[in-house]
């Protein structure tokens, strides 16, 4: 049996976690956030809630469906039969797009609470530095607590943070040299009266915001306001990294109201609540891929959505690749 110390209790790193325990090793997950999930995220505010993070994902990989498929039988996950529309120049209009959506229910990180079940995990930890003692390692965190030893550890947090802890002369270190993940804020408005809006989501081509959803319309959501989640552009974000909530709000009402314009007559409500949130690390730039892994004489790993694409999936199918990986090195 080995001991192994993962970074990151997102879908990677709890998938990581669960299929070493189940092959009879001992993990410890070390989360530096006061839950699981990473941006598989919901926000519980006064009589509602809201998916501040990833709004949804989809399934490509025939064996990510067969994990889906489990995932909708648990109850954990399922279908959100959404049409989203396109707004740009031209106006609005219904989306050619047909892919079949899923999320979490009643929350976006219900599946990885489910299966989770029985895995340690520290939240509210934040590993700060990696050292080596002799071929294993000791992890310490930003308060100068140390935990160890390990025979090996996976770093599974976003690219920023896992490059942070990434140790000199590691095979990843080339690939990601030039590697980036690109800042998302997040707004939530709820209402208590109807908003009048006819899409219950839409991607955005111009603007300052690049989403928008009913996020209320999701299946297996509680409470009776209707919820507004709005994603704004990338490069907006990070020139607007301290951004005011009042301007989050005036800019998100205003998509709202473009929309009334283009379908209703009626004005828009005011909002009875309102929150936002700043994603630092929320999509991946560009990384020379592939990613190596795993690294063998170093007995460290990398997973992640970032170290493939920028998919949920591929959180997924990294974890699933790195453990055959650790498998092949007779772990």
């Amino acid at each position: 049996m080995a001991v192994f110390a993962i970074v990151g209790a997102g879908l990677a790193g709890m998938t990581l976690a669960r299929e070493f325990i189940d092959a009879g090793h001992h993990c410890q997950v070390f989360e530096k956030s006061r839950g699981i999930g990473g941006r598989l995220a919901t926000r519980r505010c006064d009589g509602w809630q809201v998916d501040h993070g990833a709004q949804y994902f989809t399934v490509r990989n025939p064996h990510f469906q067969q994990i889906v498929d489990t995932w909708c039988q648990q109850g954990w996950v399922a279908p959100w039969p959404l049409e989203p529309w396109i707004l740009d120049r031209d106006g609005l209009r219904p989306s050619p797009d047909e892919r079949k959506r899923y999320v979490g229910t009643p929350s976006m990180n219900a599946m990885i609470k489910g299966f989770g079940q029985g895995i340690e995990v520290y939240t509210q930890t934040r590993v700060d530095r990696l050292e080596r003692v002799g071929d294993q390692w000791r992890l310490w965190d930003d308060a100068g607590e140390q935990y160890g030893q390990f025979d090996a550890v996976f770093l599974t947090a976003p690219l920023a943070q896992s490059l942070a802890l990434l140790p000199s002369g590691s095979r990843a270190e080339v690939p990601l040299r030039n590697a980036s993940m690109k800042p998302t804020w997040a707004l939530a408005m709820a209402f208590d009266q109807p908003t009048g809006v006819e899409p219950d989501a839409l991607f955005v081509r111009e603007g300052v915001v690049d989403w928008a959803a009913r996020d209320s319309a999701k299946p297996g959501r509680d409470g009776e306001l209707e919820v507004w989640l709005m994603h704004f552009a990338s490069q907006w974000s990070a020139n607007h990294l301290d951004a005011a909530d009042n301007l989050l709000q005036q800019q998100g009402l205003t998509l709202l109201r473009t929309l009334l314009r283009n379908i209703a007559t009626s004005d828009l409500p005011t909002p009875k609540q309102v929150f936002t949130h700043r994603w630092l690390y929320a999509r991946s730039g560009p990384v020379e891929m592939p990613v190596p892994q795993w690294d063998g004489r170093l007995k460290l790993g990398l997973a992640g959505d970032w170290t493939l694409g920028d998919r949920l999936e591929d959180a997924w199918l990294s974890a699933k690749a790195l453990v055959a990986d650790v498998r092949t090195a007779n772990f």
